[in-house]
């Protein structure tokens, strides 16, 4: 591709500007220390209040996320922020001193809102419904279990410091430079963070499923590239690491009873020798798997070119979907639902109908199709965001970037 396509493949960060559709539609945000003192006077302060002024064209999402920094230095500033004390969990109907700083809280947050005076008296220690109502849309905006139960995750989250919070919201006000100017009307945005893969169309989600990405130490990068083509039954071609440390020593017949066998440079079969075994650590032979049913790639995979070698796959570790964080992989993401999505990209992508895909679903062949019209993919690290609903919505910094991200807004 040409130096000035905004969707060659690359790390972030790289354009400096972000469109305002694509930032409409965002994703994530959590982290420490107080970057920004609580009067804003400080060099960071100013730094952030001068890069991001009204007339700077980051887009919408840049400036609700401007609104909710404000308002957490506001909330910083004054004195009647104080967290919520420990204690056993509270449910819903129960009656505890706790309950008042639980109601203080969700006030200063913008989740309980003021009662009405034709609304039932409850007293100031009791767990009511309008308590819960407000306590359950804090937990949706944490991208927690929304049971109305006050347990350590929730509180954990309740007792984050405003200037946290101002750290967290400097750092994604930082990334949103990171993106191209234009995402292009439909595009495919993955939020690390958040454990989600959208499928954008003229600022509608018209697709979304859960993912798992990478582990801390085998961190999924920041991307903008294409979707250029759909692999069924996909061979595994095992990164040197994880050949050398975790499945070699699981012994040869166990490796080649699972569809293991190794590779040499010319593509040719070799035997499980430990000539051929050492030469794996000098890059001569590759470990590979066969595609099938016990594939670690599952039936099927997308390739996004990049430089780090991230793609999008199926998986057999259905299980890990139900967790609420889901860092488990080695950096490339696991799709929840890959073969809906293989058959929403060749219907849409090259104009399939049902009975052609469902054929090379099927079929028990590595076969790869190139899509016709290749579509954007954006994956990004976003730990705060304004969705779609006006709520500011924020979720752990898993990759603890957000102090370093934050720092970048003073240089």
């Amino acid at each position: 591709m040409g130096a000035d396509n905004p969707l060659r493949s690359r790390t972030f960060p790289p354009v400096r500007y972000c469109s305002a559709l694509a930032l409409a539609i965002a994703v994530s945000l959590t982290a420490p220390i107080p970057l920004l003192a609580s009067n804003g006077d400080t060099p960071a302060a100013t730094a952030v209040d001068n890069l991001f002024d009204p007339f700077s064209p980051y887009g919408r999402q840049h400036a609700l996320l401007r609104e909710e920094l404000e308002r957490y230095r506001a909330l910083a500033s004054g004195d009647h922020w104080q967290p919520m004390d420990e204690g056993p969990a509270l449910a819903p109907g129960s009656r505890d001193p706790r309950v008042t700083q639980l109601r203080s809280l969700l006030m200063q947050y913008g989740d309980y809102a003021l009662e009405d005076h034709d609304a039932p008296a409850h007293a100031p220690d009791e767990y009511d419904p309008r308590l819960q109502q407000a306590t359950r849309r804090f937990q949706r905006r944490h991208g927690l279990p929304d049971n109305g139960l006050v347990d350590d995750a929730t509180r954990s989250h309740l007792n984050v410091a405003p200037a946290r919070r101002i750290e967290t919201l400097t750092a994604n006000l930082v990334r949103l430079r990171q993106l191209p100017r234009e995402l292009g009307p439909r595009f495919i945005l993955v939020n690390i963070p958040d454990y989600s893969l959208r499928l954008m169309d003229d600022d509608r989600e018209v697709f979304r499923m859960r993912v798992v990405v990478g582990k801390p130490k085998h961190a999924t990068p920041q991307l903008a590239t294409r979707m250029t083509r759909v692999i069924f039954n996909p061979v595994w071609r095992v990164p040197q690491n994880i050949a050398v440390r975790e499945l070699l020593p699981k012994g040869s017949a166990n490796l080649t009873a699972n569809g293991y066998r190794l590779v040499n440079h010319r593509g040719r079969a070799v035997p499980f020798t430990r000539g051929n075994i050492a030469a794996i650590r000098r890059g001569k032979v590759m470990l590979h798997q066969k595609g099938g049913p016990g594939n670690a790639l599952g039936r099927v995979k997308f390739v996004i070119p990049n430089r780090e070698a991230i793609f999008l796959h199926d998986t057999n570790s259905k299980h890990l979907f139900k967790k609420t964080e889901r860092a488990f992989s080695h950096g490339c993401i696991r799709l929840e639902k890959p073969l809906e999505f293989a058959r929403l990209m060749l219907a849409e992508q090259n104009n399939w109908g049902d009975r052609r895909i469902e054929h090379y679903l099927n079929t028990s062949r590595t076969r790869g199709v190139p899509l016709e019209q290749p579509l954007p993919v954006y994956i990004a690290y976003w730990t705060a965001w304004v969705d779609e609903e006006g709520l500011l919505q924020f979720r752990r910094d898993i990759y603890e970037r957000d102090p370093e991200d934050a720092a970048r807004a003073a240089e």
